[in-house]
């Protein structure tokens, strides 16, 4: 009984930390807030919006719209088009005189289409967004500028257009990566990854790293350069871009696919930088990763429960559980007993991070429904993670990876 009551506590306290972090009046440690400050950017300086499309977007009519209509005068837009069909072409002749456009037969892939267009530009700092991105508010490029006077790179608060079941799956997951955001910036001014889909970062840095590198995760990877260079990282509420989540499952499961061996090819290549930088910062690192990944609580909760000797659940529980499961199959009070532990394991990570994902939705204005975050926390989650985990094994077994993705 008393481990129970240990990580209950445990559970408690990291509740407890995560909400005084989201207070409004909880400020960043005075060390981190003196070095921000202590290098403040340019106010003014021109910006360049560098959009990659792969053949057609229905969304880069609206973003194109957004950007030209912006009262930021000094900005110039790019969009490199890899084997443009008749949407871009459209697009690209409407906008003519207002946006460059760099149209490419053959498919040079992410990376080189947005180092090509880095290099054509001229802005003292980038901005990159994803051709489905949606954005909101004339005042968009004129607040990254203000953003940007004490960061070197600038990630912005996302949310995903719902559309389906999928999309508002994949809404939870962005609620857990807008918050590791959230606190990275607030409490160390650093951090170890970023969402491509939209981000600023100023030009000599930029340059610095070397821009994009020819990677799956060329984003995560960008970030983690910055890191490196002792970059100053800031997360923007004031910001929003809002994303459209895979169409069909067959696309959900091809993008964790790639995203996994993405990730595994990189950790395999930088697995010591990556882990120095994570010792770094071990309080926010660790429950970063229970925040991005939940489904590690109860799998971590149920193999302590399941092996601790001076833990014991409550006989009606194995009782109901032995009686109720004899209906359909037979189950001996041992395995009712293990299945109780497994049931509560969920039970006592399920509740505190629900507080913390609704919290953290109220915060940063996202949507939170809790029917949903159940079926995410019990069902999609587990299913993403085992896909993800499967890219991520796939490659450091195997050189040949078949993704639909060009490098």
């Amino acid at each position: 009984m008393n481990f129970q009551k240990h990580d209950i506590c445990v559970l408690a306290n990291l509740l407890s930390w995560l909400m005084k972090q989201l207070s409004p009046g909880n400020l960043m440690p005075s060390g981190v807030e003196r070095r921000l400050h202590a290098e403040p950017g340019p106010v003014k300086g021109r910006v360049s919006v560098l959009i990659p499309v792969y053949r057609g977007s229905d969304f880069l009519d609206d973003l194109l719209r957004e950007l030209t209509r912006s009262d930021y005068e000094d900005k110039e837009i790019f969009v490199a088009v890899d084997e443009p069909d008749d949407r871009s072409l459209m697009v690209a002749a409407k906008y003519s005189g207002k946006v460059h456009f760099m149209l490419s037969q053959r498919r040079r892939g992410k990376v080189e289409a947005l180092n090509s267009a880095v290099k054509a530009s001229s802005g003292e700092i980038l901005v990159f967004l994803d051709a489905d991105v949606r954005i909101r508010g004339k005042g968009f490029l004129e607040c990254i500028v203000d953003e940007m006077r004490d960061a070197d790179i600038l990630d912005f608060r996302k949310g995903i257009i719902h559309e389906s079941f999928i999309s508002r799956m994949v809404n939870y997951e962005f609620i857990g990566a807008n918050l590791v955001s959230y606190l990275y910036s607030r409490l160390v001014g650093k951090c170890v990854g970023i969402n491509g889909a939209a981000f600023a970062i100023r030009r000599r840095i930029f340059e610095e790293v070397g821009g994009f590198s020819r990677v799956i995760s060329e984003d995560f990877d960008l970030a983690l350069k910055v890191l490196m260079k002792n970059g100053r990282f800031k997360y923007s509420e004031r910001l929003e871009a809002y994303t459209k989540a895979p169409s069909c499952w067959r696309s959900w499961i091809s993008q964790r696919k790639r995203w996994g061996i993405g990730a595994g090819l990189w950790i395999r290549e930088n697995w010591r930088r990556f882990l120095r930088c994570v010792a770094s910062y071990p309080h926010i690192a660790v429950p970063s990763l229970i925040i991005l990944f939940p489904t590690l609580i109860p799998l971590i909760l149920n193999c302590v429960l399941v092996n601790a000797p001076g833990y014991d659940v409550p006989n009606i529980l194995p009782s109901f559980i032995t009686v109720q499961s004899s209906l359909w199959m037979p189950v001996a009070p041992g395995t009712a007993q293990l299945l109780s532990k497994a049931f509560l394991a969920l039970l006592i990570s399920f509740l505190p991070l629900a507080a913390v994902f609704y919290t953290a939705s109220k915060k940063l204005r996202l949507h939170f429904r809790f029917h949903e975050f159940l079926l995410y926390f019990f069902i999609y989650q587990p299913i993403s993670m085992l896909v993800l985990m499967g890219g991520i094994i796939t490659a450091f077994l195997f050189e040949n990876h078949k993704i639909d993705w060009k490098v």
